[in-house]
């Protein structure tokens, strides 16, 4: 994986050794498009197909995993554009804007956002400032591809609807504000007068996922905001309750495509 961050955000080329990646969510708008290949995605709880002339759009906070399917002898690779929430709300008045539609296909879209990613990437490339008036250039270029986005494919957000069972938004409150290790299913089920399989049955279906790999997703986003603040990998293996460092180093590989320490080396490197 390489990373490059802007004021527009992160920009990364993604290459999983496993070819997908298992469920994960962002704090971030993530847009991207594949180089080769057919995409099986699984977003909160729908599943789709994604070819290579198509952008997938996902909102802060989705739980998002896939597999792939590529030719023989080739890996699978996506440009990924991590954008803060921040930045679309400057687009939009300040208004809370949701992709409604996961995939658009528009191949010249397409070639114009790998077009500006690969410049992006370069005038970066040894780690030093871009100068200004580049990289303003280059960040315009971004934001043209990302409002075009927002025109084909967003909507304005409406309240977050609360989950039909009042006792899952209270777990979902407790696994939020417990990031420092596993929970237990059984404690979690017992607080709110379920059992144990009701309580994974009536929150996955309120989720789109179970509450174990919901919780681990959180605490995986946790700790890449934690590693891009600089901190060590050590501490932020042991705050956030992994066994130990090979523990969260394979979570964390596995969601994200790198490794906790070269994510926060090059984090710091592209302050």
């Amino acid at each position: 994986m390489r990373v490059t961050e802007g004021g527009v955000g992160q920009l990364a080329v993604v290459r999983p050794p496993s070819g997908g990646f298992p469920r994960h969510s962002h704090d971030e708008y993530v847009i991207s498009v594949n180089f080769c290949g057919l995409e099986r995605v699984r977003l909160d709880r729908v599943s789709f197909d994604v070819s290579v002339d198509e952008f997938t759009l996902y909102n802060p906070g989705q739980v998002q995993s896939c597999t792939t399917q590529v030719p023989p002898d080739t890996s699978f690779a996506a440009v990924s554009w991590y954008v803060p929430p921040a930045v679309v709300e400057s687009l939009t008045g300040d208004a809370p804007v949701d992709f409604e539609r996961p995939v658009v296909r528009s191949p010249h879209l397409r070639r114009e956002f790998l077009a500006a990613a690969r410049d992006f990437r370069e005038l970066t490339s040894d780690g030093l400032p871009a100068p200004a008036e580049s990289a303003g250039l280059v960040q315009e270029r971004l934001v043209l591809v990302l409002s075009r986005l927002l025109d084909l494919a967003a909507g304005r957000r409406a309240r977050a609807p609360e989950p039909a069972d009042t006792r899952i938004a209270a777990v979902l409150d407790r696994l939020r504000t417990d990031l420092s290790g596993t929970p237990r299913l059984a404690e979690l089920a017992a607080e709110v007068g379920m059992s144990r399989e009701h309580l994974i049955r009536t929150f996955s279906r309120a989720t789109g996922t179970p509450p174990y790999a919901w919780h681990l997703s959180a605490r995986l986003a946790e700790a890449r905001r934690r590693l891009r603040k600089g901190e060590p990998v050590a501490d932020v293996a042991h705050m956030l309750g992994f066994a130990d460092q090979a523990h969260f180093h394979r979570h964390f590989a596995a969601a994200y495509a790198i490794t906790p320490g070269r994510y926060r080396r090059l984090s710091q490197i592209n302050i």
